[in-house]
């Protein structure tokens, strides 16, 4: 397995606990609750087949073929994301790796206990303090979402300041290097919002990143929603309104004792 000890801002990953490293070869980590259970209310255990079994692990096999034969080979799975994001000529290796990392990071996010245990108050008291109140920040996430055009994935992500901020990034894109964030506002200096006037279809708000990036290009993710089709189609369909209903089942679903440790870095990530 993979171990991932990608640090940013001097702390380590939230996926630091996720990944484990072996010699040559990659592999997909466990969840913390079963595939058979689903991640209810948001994943029925047909979606969260799609995504973990077929999607998650097709993508991390592809990467072993990508890298077989090359130096990324003897790297740990921090060092392939990083070190490819940073190459422009490793576009395939970047884009398998990246995906498979959005994609346990938006898997440990979830939980599967019947009754979701509500936000801490320490928790909410540092949501508040960038978006005025949790309810705003969970409007203003969920209208970038759904103005994703295409496949991609919403974050909440912390600035260099920070300060707690929104970010859409497109296909396999990551808040771990500006030049690998495929975002809508490349054009964008890095101390303009991306409001809704300046792009009536990206569905960003005040809130929204380009903010003050970290010293190495990055944010610092904290809570992500995965907007591919495949992760949603199965369960609500291709509608506006079952998109909706998604995003309102994703807040549900969201263990938040593992928000709140990526935000305070406690736990080891």
């Amino acid at each position: 397995m993979l171990r991932q000890a990608l640090r940013l801002k001097s702390v380590a990953s939230p996926l630091a606990s996720s990944f484990r490293a072996a010699a040559k070869l990659h592999t997909v980590p466990a969840l913390p609750y079963t595939v058979s259970s689903g991640a209810k209310p948001l994943l029925s255990p047909a979606a969260l087949k799609i995504i973990y079994e077929d999607h998650q692990i097709g993508l991390v096999n592809r990467l072993n073929e990508l890298i077989a034969g090359t130096p990324y080979e003897e790297k740990a799975f921090h060092e392939v994301l990083m070190d490819s994001a940073r190459s422009l000529n490793e576009v395939q290796i970047f884009n398998n790796a990246s995906q498979a990392w959005n994609n346990d990071f938006f898997l440990r996010t979830l939980s599967s206990a019947i009754e979701q245990q509500p936000m801490s108050q320490v928790l909410n008291k540092r949501i508040s303090e960038s978006f005025g109140s949790v309810e705003v920040f969970k409007r203003e996430f969920t209208t970038n979402a759904l103005g994703l055009f295409g496949s991609g994935w919403t974050w909440l992500v912390e600035d260099k300041d920070g300060r707690l901020v929104l970010l859409n990034t497109y296909n396999a894109g990551s808040p771990h290097h500006r030049r690998r964030m495929q975002r809508e506002d490349e054009t964008s200096t890095d101390h303009d919002f991306a409001s809704a006037a300046q792009n009536p279809y990206s569905g960003a708000s005040k809130f929204s990143a380009p903010a003050k990036l970290m010293a190495n290009s990055s944010y610092v993710p904290i809570l992500c929603v995965s907007m591919w089709e495949h992760a949603y189609l199965t369960d609500y369909g291709v509608t506006r309104e079952g998109r909706e209903q998604y995003l309102d089942n994703f807040f549900k679903t969201v263990d938040w004792s593992v928000v709140e440790s990526r935000v305070l870095r406690v736990g080891g990530f």
